[in-house]
């Protein structure tokens, strides 16, 4: 097994990581466009430390704060086109996943702002992207680590993009911007980091380092997950947080070498047709991915068991306690509807075996259609 891994960006981690290293906005430029959605980045303290950092190295900023949840590419073209009419040097994401991937695809615009959708899907980008810097917010999605935007394009659907010019120059971080989450998203998000790690070990493309990244998530998330399921009125403490957002790190480390598999594909209908929240949308169908990886695959199911140090009964059962449940009906025709979404599909592909469209209708049946 191979342990090849390209991981450019600079990572910084800790309370206050943001200020103490305030040079390193000064060796992108003189002026930033900061993205960001409405209100988070301001409620958990991302922000202020941002500008202060940037006061430091008198930079000036212009703030892009219109990404919500699932970002447009409308959203992330505008963003673009003003951040080169402003003459930015360098791009500042703030947020969970959707403001770091927006930031990621304003990079590209910013730099190329006649540029169309096929030509960001093309990847034949005219110019690089303008350097970005990604201020985590969330413990999740891993973006702060990875060379994926994925967006939201106008037919509704979510569209991703994978380019090594859109690692982020440097990543922040802190810890202390995630604990003004509430519980409800504070799972969400963790258990979207599960699904990378799952998903990611699980990967034909997986090799000794990135699965040693998603190991090491999976076994920091199933002790946090047990301490939640114990005692589930627990208000979690930074070091709770902590380990938290090292583990969508890892999560974010690991799926940069081999990108996600069917759960987080099929994830996505439930997301765009049904409104479930991203990762509980990814943990609906963990169950049947591992189910059928141990089918094709069994020895590696079982040495995955052995390094993680849990059994599979009592590994389902923590995956099943901590997603939150949402009710999603579907018909034998809304299944058909969903096939096309299927077929062709790379990263249903990168699981072992042949995890066909086939085989996702039928899942999809059992799940949902009554």
């Amino acid at each position: 097994m191979n342990m090849n891994v390209f991981m450019p960006t600079r990572v910084i981690t800790g309370k206050g990581c943001v200020v103490a290293n305030a040079d390193e906005f000064a060796k992108l430029g003189k002026k930033c466009m900061i993205i960001t959605g409405r209100n988070s980045a301001k409620a958990c303290g991302a922000l202020d430390d941002v500008l202060a950092a940037l006061a430091k190295n008198d930079i000036k900023y212009v703030i892009y704060d219109q990404i919500g949840q699932n970002p447009l590419l409308t959203n992330c073209m505008e963003a673009g086109v003003i951040a080169e009419s402003e003459d930015c040097d360098f791009i500042v994401g703030i947020g969970g996943g959707s403001p770091l991937d927006a930031a990621k695809c304003a990079a590209v615009f910013a730099a190329n702002p006649e540029m169309d959708r096929e030509g960001l899907y093309s990847l034949k980008w005219h110019m690089d992207p303008l350097p970005i810097v990604a201020v985590g917010t969330t413990a999740g999605t891993g973006s702060e680590v990875t060379k994926v935007s994925v967006i939201t394009v106008p037919e509704g659907l979510k569209k991703s993009f994978h380019s090594e010019k859109v690692f982020p120059v440097v990543s922040f971080g802190d810890p202390a911007y995630t604990m003004t989450l509430s519980d409800v998203f504070t799972k969400s998000t963790a258990i979207d980091a599960l699904a990378h790690c799952v998903e990611s070990y699980f990967s034909r493309h997986a090799n000794e380092i990135s699965q040693a990244y998603a190991a090491k998530g999976v076994r920091i998330l199933m002790d946090q997950f047990k301490a939640m399921i114990a005692d589930p009125e627990k208000e979690l403490t930074f070091e709770d947080r902590e380990a938290l957002y090292n583990a969508s790190i890892y999560g974010g480390l690991a799926i940069n070498v081999t990108g996600t598999c069917a759960p987080h594909t099929m994830g996505y209908l439930l997301t765009e047709d049904y409104k479930v929240p991203h990762g509980a949308a990814c943990a609906a169908f963990m169950p049947a991915f591992v189910a059928y990886t141990k089918e094709v695959m069994p020895e590696l199911v079982a040495g995955f068991y052995k390094e993680i140090g849990i059994g599979e009964e009592e590994f389902l059962q923590i995956v099943a306690d901590i997603t939150p449940k949402f009710p999603v009906e579907m018909t034998a025709e809304d299944v058909e509807a969903a096939h096309s979404r299927w077929v062709g599909n790379g990263s249903m592909a990168k699981g072992w075996g042949n995890f066909s469209p086939e085989l996702a209708d039928s899942i999809l049946t059992d799940l949902y259609v009554k």
